[in-house]
């Protein structure tokens, strides 16, 4: 019998902790107002965008300096390519939310949530205290768990949002599983040690954690709001 692949077992950690990410995600996409969270999603998609690119870069920088390390070169390589492939992707995210009728300045001011800021920064310090490699169990997720083409058309009809909101999102999702081909492949090439595995399936887990709580967080927000803007009556009336 063969061995699993590096990508392999990682998949294997993932299946096991994805049921709390599916449920977040569903309870999300499913509510009846989802239309009025669409917006607030995108935002926090563009602000995880612009974050992850910030994040890839400094992850290639680390690999760069690391000399005689055959992963980090693996590594590095990868990501030169990526970060091409993803360069300039916010800016067409910005532009998508503009078209439903959003500011530049809001989105550009607006506050990240704190699961995003979780999300990443939990990356930064297994980057920075453990290995750059760990950044491939992050792109993992973000690779593998986002909206289908026919999932983001049934959400665009639902909420009857325009069409030019979804372009970027929908563009990703016809490129996403060539590129989770090449991260899956460029794993599998890589010799990893038992720490460096052991640090890739750490930052997937905590990427689903975060990712499931952003939903929830999302959700939560949005519910704060309609409860100042439409605030209840009071269970008892005052004498």
């Amino acid at each position: 019998m063969k061995d699993p692949t590096n990508s392999d077992l990682l998949w294997g950690k993932i299946h096991l902790a994805e049921g709390r990410l599916f449920a977040a995600t569903d309870a999300f996409w499913n509510r009846p107002d989802i239309g009025a969270l669409l917006p607030q999603f995108l935002v926090q998609a563009f602000l995880s965008m612009r974050c992850g690119f910030s994040l890839m870069s400094v992850a290639r920088e680390r690999a760069l300096s690391r000399s005689n390390d055959t992963v980090a070169t693996d590594l590095a390589a990868y990501l030169r390519v990526h970060l091409e492939e993803e360069l300039g992707h916010d800016q067409w995210m910005l532009d998508d939310i503009l078209t439903l009728g959003l500011s530049e300045q809001e989105v550009l001011q607006a506050q990240p949530c704190a699961a995003l800021v979780q999300l990443v920064g939990a990356q930064y310090f297994w980057i920075m205290h453990g290995h750059p490699v760990a950044v491939m169990g992050y792109l993992t997720l973000m690779e593998g768990y986002a909206p289908l083409a026919d999932q983001l058309e049934e959400i665009r009809l639902r909420t009857g949002a325009p069409a030019t909101a979804f372009r970027c999102l929908k563009s990703h999702a016809e490129d996403d599983p060539s590129h989770l081909a090449d991260l899956n492949g460029t794993l599998d090439r890589m010799d990893l040690s038992a720490a460096q595995t052991r640090v890739v399936g750490l930052c997937a887990f905590s990427a689903i954690e975060s990712l499931a709580d952003l939903f929830e967080e999302l959700t939560a927000r949005h519910m704060d709001r309609a409860a100042v803007r439409s605030p209840r009556e009071p269970l008892y009336a005052r004498a």
